[in-house]
């Protein structure tokens, strides 16, 4: 529900646009049902639009970054770098760095997602070759797969071309698809998925848990790696009910024969506790933060080129 508060000075059909505005604002909200519109979020309308008027500048100009967070694997005596996630920022000319909180909802809302995400995956293949070329180590890349993507029919032609332009195997460009995803069509959701693995896509499903239907969907789907949400891991060093639900989803997933990686892992205790309890792959702010391309090169690259040699 949107609502504006009567005001004597304004005409029906403006009070009725800004309910509307603040309506629409709570249909994509993920916690709020009623929105009442207000000076916030008016100026919240007016960068939304703003932000939509100026994406295809933005895609056109090169204003959006791509940065990588990297995982580990933790079973190993020493962390080893196994891939890394790609996460976008965008460096806008008059507003500055403005985060994916920001605009990501406002492109899902107006279904304009599809070009930040094909955006992304040509710039994580390019990236992967690059350090390829550079460094010796090919190094794969999670990207996301939204629901406006899964259902283009030119998915996998683009997909295809863009990892034989950059000389790569299917299986280094890694989807990530979240499993609100699947909950609505998922028939036709999964046929998408099925025929990306077959090619040799590996599908990661981002966001496992948060759903109320996971077990279900993961009972049904196809899917090559379970993200643990970070809203598990949060506070495991405090909590035995914690603890017992991240093993209990690590023992379903291991009776399936599926790897789990876990997501937002920040602490050493926390480390160690997945390690116990069998979690084989981790990314968060104990390794590293999402990092710009040089920084990642400098920081996380160059030190595994040189154990390499």
């Amino acid at each position: 529900m949107g609502v504006m508060p009567a005001e004597e000075n304004l005409e029906p059909l403006q009070q009725f646009d800004m309910a509307r505005a603040a309506c629409s604002m709570a249909r994509g909200h993920y916690k709020e049902h009623l929105i009442v519109f207000n000076d916030s979020v008016r100026e919240k309308e007016i960068l939304e639009q703003r932000l939509q008027n100026d994406l295809r500048r933005a895609l056109d100009s090169f204003e959006f970054e791509v940065y990588y967070q990297p995982k580990y694997d933790i079973q190993s005596d020493t962390p080893r770098l196994m891939s890394a996630e790609a996460l976008i920022r965008w460096q806008h000319p008059e507003l500055g760095l403005i985060s994916p909180d920001s605009f990501i909802p406002v492109f899902e809302k107006n279904g304009k997602i599809g070009e930040v995400d094909k955006y992304v995956w040509a710039e994580a293949a390019k990236q992967i070759a690059k350090w390829r070329a550079e460094y010796g180590v090919t190094l794969p890349v999670s990207v996301n797969l939204s629901r406006v993507d899964v259902f283009d029919p030119a998915l996998e032609e683009t997909l295809d071309g863009i990892v034989r332009q950059n000389g790569l195997e299917q299986e280094v460009l890694k989807l990530e698809v979240t499993e609100s995803a699947y909950t609505e069509n998922a028939d036709q959701v999964i046929r998408v998925v099925e025929r990306l693995r077959r090619k040799g896509y590996v599908l990661e499903m981002d966001d496992f848990g948060t759903g109320y239907s996971s077990l279900n969907m993961l009972s049904a789907m196809p899917v090559d790696v379970l993200k643990m949400d970070r809203m598990f891991i949060r506070n495991i060093e405090h909590s035995e009910k914690d603890i017992q639900l991240v093993a209990l989803i690590l023992g379903i997933a291991k009776s399936m024969n599926i790897p789990v990686i876990a997501e937002g892992v920040e602490t050493e205790e926390q480390i160690r506790l997945l390690k116990d309890l069998g979690c084989q792959i981790v990314q968060g702010y104990y390794f590293s933060k999402p990092l710009h391309p040089k920084e990642f090169e400098i920081r996380i690259l160059q030190r595994v080129a040189e154990e390499k040699r």
